[in-house]
């Protein structure tokens, strides 16, 4: 397993698979105080960030750094975990602004 390719598309996953609005590399790259060439290098597994940067990008993401490293062989089994809850806010019709309250009333109950 290559490990700065996997991290790099872990980041990607992270930064599109949101609930809300995707981010853009743009909008990552301002938030983790790297260069957008950087942070597309990161994403294709072309470069190693180092650990400040890891830092910055799990802040910038909202998950735990080491969710950088979970690395999960079997992506349907992963969606399939979220598959109830993505179909609960879908029947829901939820809005921008209820994804937000919802995933606050998340953080609080889980942080």
């Amino acid at each position: 397993m290559n490990v700065v390719k996997e991290v790099g598309k872990k980041v990607r996953v992270l930064r599109t698979a949101r609930l809300g609005p995707k981010m853009t590399q743009e909008e990552l790259a301002q938030k983790a105080e790297i260069s957008v060439s950087f942070l597309s290098m990161i994403e294709r597994g072309e470069r190693a960030p180092h650990l400040e940067t890891l830092t910055k990008l799990a802040e910038a993401l909202e998950v735990p750094m080491t969710e950088l490293f979970s690395f999960d062989s079997d992506p349907e089994r992963l969606d399939a975990l979220y598959k109830p809850l993505v179909d609960y806010c879908r029947k829901q019709s939820m809005t921008r602004r209820d994804v937000d309250r919802l995933l606050a009333v998340a953080k609080s109950i889980f942080s």
